[in-house]
């Protein structure tokens, strides 16, 4: 079922409710004032009564006629007998009452009572002695009609009203959500080849304005990842290509003609060269896609930071050997201080990756690493003095397969700063990078120092 027919039946329903409530309260409440004003009628003639078949002899003659005035307005059908009451016996009525009302008439001194349309009060008078019992009975003809007619109307409303309300509803429903209908059409029309278009934000204050500013904020994130996933397969391609290529055409230059020893290992050494940087790419990209793809199984553990960070300086220095970094460690009074959680071969792939730039594009040149504490975070800086990076080029960087226009010349797969940056996200730190043109770079590594749960 649609949402707007579930919505239009559901206040419709709601509607139509307390239409009929409204309509059956009224009638109860007019009901209930007709039967206690008539009643109270029947009291004022239960008293008219009895002054004048009891007390008249009490009037004078002006006072008597004027009783006989207000009781000649008498009620339809109105009946009144006075009856004397002896021995506390029921006397002879002269008009039929219900059998199981006779003998309250003498057990209360006021009785109301009420039977098929006609109501009733008695009430018990003592005049010289002598116990009287007076009853008047009368029919609320008037009263009982309007009653009726009441009836009638509210009846005629309720069948007339509930069918107006389905029907007002059902419109007044498909209205209101016909801008959703629309942006729902617009929206079914998006589809990769014309990822640029947008939903038009009438109000953007209201619901539908604000949903249709929350989908275009959710397109603007998906063309900006198939931009991205475009770059990167193209770029993924590019890299992967030029070392096959010039892999292929080092080896059929070799097969061309019969040469000598030197230029046959002069060949293989290209050939070994341009391998090992499509084994770095390849592997970059294997690792890369891993971390995106097990972030949520990855395992932690509590490293001491310092004493792993010596660790990865001893297996860069066997991988480079030549490099000249310098490592640096803040003196902390709690070597606790250092305690971070973290998986130790995605930190060490990404340390080893930002040690490796480092050098790399400082052509070995002096390397600073240095370890502090700051705010609760484990602050590690790696300091070159290489050729730095554009300004317009700080926020590419991250990006799979970027590299800035000053180092297309150095040997690199443009994977690890994207690949280090994952990792630190992972780990709940940080990677910034501060750079300047052939003044070199520095890298900032934030990382939450874990809590120490003391005994």
């Amino acid at each position: 079922m649609k949402i707007s027919t579930r919505l239009s039946a559901t206040s419709s329903i709601i509607a139509s409710s307390i239409f009929v409530i409204f309509g059956v309260t009224v009638y109860l409440f007019s009901s209930y004032y007709r039967k206690y004003d008539f009643q109270e009628r029947l009291k004022e003639r239960v008293v008219i009564t009895e002054k004048i078949f009891l007390e008249k002899e009490s009037f004078s003659p002006s006072e008597l006629e004027k009783i006989n005035d207000q009781f000649l307005h008498t009620l339809p059908e109105e009946t009144e007998e006075v009856l004397l009451i002896q021995n506390e016996v029921l006397p002879i009525f002269e008009y039929n009452y219900p059998d199981e009302i006779k003998s309250e008439f003498i057990a209360q001194k006021t009785f109301n009572f009420e039977y098929s349309d006609i109501q009733g009060v008695s009430r018990i008078f003592q005049v010289k002695g002598k116990n009287y019992l007076v009853i008047v009975t009368a029919v609320d003809t008037i009263g009982l009609q309007n009653l009726s007619f009441l009836k009638n109307i509210i009846i005629l409303l309720v069948l007339i009203g509930i069918p107006l309300i389905f029907i007002g509803s059902f419109v007044i429903t498909k209205r209101a959500l016909l801008p959703i209908s629309k942006k729902i059409n617009n929206a079914n029309k998006i589809s990769a080849s014309n990822l640029h278009q947008r939903l038009r934000v009438y109000n953007p204050d209201d619901e539908i304005g604000k949903m249709a500013i929350a989908f275009n904020h959710l397109l603007d994130r998906l063309e900006e990842s198939f931009d991205s996933q475009k770059s990167f397969i193209s770029n993924a391609s590019h890299e992967i290509k030029n070392p096959l290529t010039a892999i292929m055409g080092e080896a059929e230059i070799a097969m061309s003609k019969t040469r000598s020893n030197e230029e046959y290992l002069e060949s293989l050494s290209i050939i070994l060269k341009e391998a090992e940087t499509l084994s770095a790419t390849v592997n970059n990209l294997l690792q890369l896609s891993k971390v995106a793809a097990n972030e949520e199984n990855i395992k932690f553990e509590t490293i001491q930071f310092d004493d792993f960070l010596n660790e990865i300086k001893r297996s860069y220095d066997f991988i480079n050997p030549a490099n000249k970094i310098t490592l640096s460690i803040a003196h902390v009074k709690e070597r606790q201080l250092f305690l971070i959680l973290g998986n130790k071969n995605l930190l060490s792939t990404a340390i080893l990756n930002l040690f490796d730039n480092a050098c790399k594009f400082s052509s070995n040149g002096k390397v600073q690493v240095m370890l502090s504490i700051s705010e609760n975070q484990v602050i590690l800086l790696i300091k070159d003095k290489g050729i730095g990076i554009d300004e317009i080029d700080i926020g590419k960087i991250m990006t799979p397969f970027y590299r800035g226009g000053n180092a297309l010349k150095i040997t690199g797969s443009g994977i690890g700063l994207s690949l280090s940056s994952k990792i630190m996200s992972i780990h709940h730190g940080t990677l910034e990078i501060k750079s300047k043109i052939n003044v070199g770079t520095d890298v900032y590594v934030k990382l939450p120092i874990a809590e120490v749960i003391k005994e």
